[in-house]
C-alpha cells in the first residue's frame, strides 16, 4: 500500500504572494477533513493563482463558458491518489483580498472532495459547508471537524 503525505503546492502567476503553501495546506486539509476524508492518506493538491485572462481561457476550454470565473477545480487521481487535483483561482476576481482568496481555496477543495452547488450557490449545502470550514479555520480548529 502506498502512503502519501498530504501537501498543497502553490504556484503564483499573479504576484499575489499572500498565500503560503502552509496556509493552502491548512485550508484544503480542513475542507477535506470536514467532508470525512482521511487527510493523512491523501495525495498532493496544487493551487494555481492565475490572471483573469488565463482563467477565462480555461473556463471557455473546459466548461464552454466565455467569461472569467473565480475558481476551477480539476480532479486528477482522486482523493487517495498521488495527485488529488488542482485548484485554479483568480485572485483578481476577489480584488486580491486575502479572505476572498482563502474562500476560493476552500471552495475549490470542496469541489475536489465531490461537492457541487448547481446554479444557486447561496442556497446549496456546499455554501453551508464552505462557511463552516472557513469559520473552523479562522477559529484555529484547523482540520478538526466541526460538530453540531
Amino acid at each position: 500500500m502506498l502512503f502519501f503525505f498530504f501537501f498543497v503546492a502553490v504556484l503564483d502567476e499573479t504576484e499575489y504572494e499572500k498565500l503560503s503553501a502552509e496556509r493552502a495546506t491548512e485550508l484544503c486539509a480542513a475542507a477535506f477533513s470536514f467532508r470525512g476524508f482521511d487527510v493523512d492518506r491523501m495525495g498532493e493538491v496544487s493551487v494555481a493563482l492565475v490572471p483573469l485572462p488565463v482563467i477565462h481561457e480555461l473556463n471557455l476550454k473546459y466548461r464552454d463558458i466565455d467569461t472569467p470565473t473565480d475558481v476551477l477545480s480539476f480532479g486528477i487521481d482522486g482523493p487517495y491518489g498521488e495527485m488529488v487535483g488542482e485548484v485554479v483561482l483568480a485572485p483578481e476576481y476577489v480584488r486580491f483580498e486575502r479572505a476572498g482568496v482563502e474562500e476560493l481555496v476552500v471552495h475549490g477543495a470542496l469541489h475536489l472532495a465531490g461537492m457541487d452547488h448547481g446554479d444557486d450557490f447561496a442556497r446549496s449545502e456546499m455554501a453551508a459547508v464552505q462557511e463552516a470550514v472557513l469559520r473552523s479555520v479562522r477559529e484555529g480548529h484547523g482540520a478538526d471537524r466541526e460538530t453540531g
